[in-house]
């Protein structure tokens, strides 16, 4: 049974990758905003409820991801780098990779936070480039993961630890309510 959506067949793979989907599809929300104001349509005004709305949709973004990248850092990293080690090379680059997007995210969530209302256009298209930059380095993040790192599941993990890991990735990472 093929699903053309996917590109993993293995479990795991799938639930990963499903979860890149559905980050991406949040991500692409707030990424409206930050290229709208690369493009300079707003007036002032605009601006500040376009800000305010950016926050808000990133800060209901940072749950999902986190819940995302704790379960690869707890249970995908180290099961792969008893392999192929994390000194060095792909799984110490994409943690890297998830620091960053963490130190551009909370940069645009400190400089955002109180009262806006003092802030000029310039001030909110200087502010909003950290949220444009945590989207480009998540989505290099996930080809990368998924062009390199997912690969490495299915050619070095025994089938015995590909089903272990499924079993402890198939976990909702939306924010429990």
């Amino acid at each position: 049974m093929n699903n053309p959506s996917f590109t993993f067949s293995l479990p795991v793979l799938r639930v990963l990758e499903n979860e890149h989907r559905f980050l991406t599809h949040i991500m692409n929300e707030w990424h409206a905003i930050v290229l709208e104001f690369e493009q300079e349509v707003y007036s002032r005004e605009e601006g500040l409820v376009a800000l305010k709305q950016l926050r808000k949709l990133v800060i209901e973004f940072i749950d999902p991801l986190k819940n995302h990248t704790e379960k690869e850092e707890t249970y995908l990293f180290p099961m792969l780098s008893k392999y192929v080690g994390s000194e060095q090379g792909p799984i110490q680059a994409v943690q890297e990779e998830h620091e960053e997007i963490d130190a551009y995210i909370g940069h645009f969530l400190h400089h955002t936070r109180g009262d806006l209302s003092a802030f000029t256009l310039e001030m909110m298209t200087d502010v909003v480039k950290d949220a444009g930059e945590a989207f480009e380095v998540m989505m290099i993040h996930f080809v990368k993961e998924e062009n390199v790192i997912f690969p490495m599941v299915e050619s070095v993990l025994r089938a015995e630890e590909q089903e272990r890991l499924f079993d402890q990735m198939y976990t909702s990472i939306l924010p429990k309510s």
